[in-house]
């Protein structure tokens, strides 16, 4: 690992941009997160081209907090993480750049609270101390309830109680687990430590049981991703929260929990995923078919693209559950492109909904005659979601699938069921939206900057599924 200085700066930025929020007038707010988040998208680009990223090797910086208790500010980015950081940074620009109630009304507690939860999430990602991973991982949740509480809409309260009960019960277990590990530190050494390193020395050791510890960790992440059956959260927040914090939900968050799989527990407990892969394996399947049928029979367009997230980071799960590294490099690429497919679907549907509000699976909105550009780009992103040949979102599916077939021919073939299955309830999504005789008052068509990040992000999906070499080859 190289020793760089450059690793704070991606906290420091959303941290300061957070707080000058507040001293930025109400009318300039759209135009300021922009401007700082192309910034702090800029530095993040500047800082990984810095990075080698091969086997063992990126860049790590180490800072002193709590010594006594083992506690210290380590950073790394290298080929796990910084493709998370990336996106993270993309989506945010992305998402600050829509218009909305978000910007009409508590403007400047928006802006603060999107920066905030940037800095959680580039603290989360970058950090390989277990305390302080876990306070990134809680600061996550306060502007994702504020916002779903201040801006959603309908049984906001409600899913926002579910959300937070549920993610917080899995939090505290993963915290109990982190102070065990701790304590059997001190108890082998004569000091404590959550470093991450440290503890996968300990955790090396046959005459220790983890077991439940392991499930603490496991429960965590299972739900934020999350998986059966720890998905009853999802469908009311993602329905009910304003279209910003969706698309951080399903493009950033819930790599949130496969990161926490393949940075933590993968080094930490693989004895105990060896012992129970079968039932991860079988899990991670039956997340693929449950959540597609659920979406078939989904009514709102939001909750559909929900069980969708579910249904494709299930074969995410497959991959890294194949505790193969080239599995877990496929997971990595799938996240990335799920992420893009389903912020750039979440974002065409608001557009849609500005255009046309109430809309319903349950009958034909006629919209593509009226806004032929709109649905052209819709299409797109829907046959993206297919996994159709040429998208990236078909580069992660196929390798996830060839290297799980090795470990479980059974729960992979189960699992590719779910590409045919995507393919109904995608293909209703856009029929349902798009076609039909229903009159519309036209308003008008996708332009200007929501035309400009729709492409850029559809040209992404595209190029990177003819040429998904940078990824591969950095994680090699």
């Amino acid at each position: 690992m190289e020793n760089s200085q450059e690793l704070t700066a991606l906290l420091i930025l959303p941290l300061l941009g957070s707080l000058l929020a507040w001293a930025v007038p109400k009318a300039s707010q759209r135009l300021y997160a922009l401007f700082i988040s192309a910034i702090h998208f800029a530095l993040a680009i500047f800082i990984a081209s810095h990075a080698s990223l091969g086997h063992g090797a990126g860049l790590e910086q180490n800072l002193p907090w709590l010594s006594d208790l083992g506690v210290q500010l380590q950073l790394r980015m290298d080929s796990v993480s910084v493709w998370f950081i990336l996106l993270s940074a993309f989506i945010s620009f992305v998402v600050l750049g829509l218009k909305g109630t978000w910007y009409r009304r508590n403007t400047q507690l928006f802006t603060s609270l999107s920066f905030f939860l940037i800095f959680a999430l580039n603290t989360a990602f970058l950090s390989t101390n277990l305390i302080v991973f876990y306070l990134a991982y809680e600061a996550v949740f306060i502007p994702m309830i504020l916002m779903v509480g201040i801006w959603g809409s309908n049984a906001k309260a409600a899913s926002v109680f579910r959300f937070f009960l549920m993610s917080f019960f899995g939090s505290i277990l993963m915290l109990v687990s982190i102070f065990y590990l701790s304590y059997l530190h001190f108890v082998k050494t004569g000091s404590f430590s959550t470093n991450l390193s440290d503890l996968v020395v300990l955790t090396t050791d046959p005459n220790i049981s983890l077991s439940w510890c392991f499930l603490g960790f496991f429960l965590a992440f299972a739900i934020k991703v999350p998986m059966f059956p720890f998905h009853g959260w999802l469908k009311e927040v993602y329905v009910n929260a304003p279209t910003p914090a969706t698309i951080w939900m399903s493009s950033i968050l819930s790599k949130l929990g496969i990161f926490g799989f393949i940075r933590f527990i993968s080094p930490l407990f693989m004895s105990s995923l060896i012992e129970f892969q079968g039932v991860l394996l079988a899990l991670a399947a039956f997340s693929v078919i449950y959540a597609a049928f659920l979406a078939i029979q989904a009514k709102n367009p939001k909750a559909l693209l929900a069980y969708s997230s579910i249904s494709h980071l299930g074969f995410v799960m497959l991959g890294v559950f194949s505790l193969s590294e080239a599995g877990k490099a496929s997971a990595i690429i799938l996240s990335v492109s799920h992420g893009l497919t389903s912020a750039v679907l979440f974002y065409l549907l608001e557009l849609v909904e500005e255009r046309q509000e109430g809309i319903s699976l349950d009958r034909y909105s006629g919209l593509a005659k009226s806004y032929p550009l709109l649905f052209t780009c819709l299409f797109i992103g829907v046959l993206a979601s297919l996994s159709l040949p040429g998208t990236f979102n078909f580069v992660g599916e196929f390798l996830v699938l060839l290297h799980a077939y090795p470990v479980s021919a059974l729960c992979t073939i189960l699992s590719g069921l779910g590409v045919i299955f995507g393919s109904v309830y995608m293909l209703k999504f856009y029929q349902r939206l798009g076609f039909g005789t229903a009159e519309v008052e036209v308003v008008k068509d996708i332009a200007g900057f929501d035309l400009v990040v729709v492409v850029l992000i559809l040209s992404m999906v595209v190029y990177f599924g003819f040429q998904p070499a940078i990824f591969m080859g950095g994680m090699n």
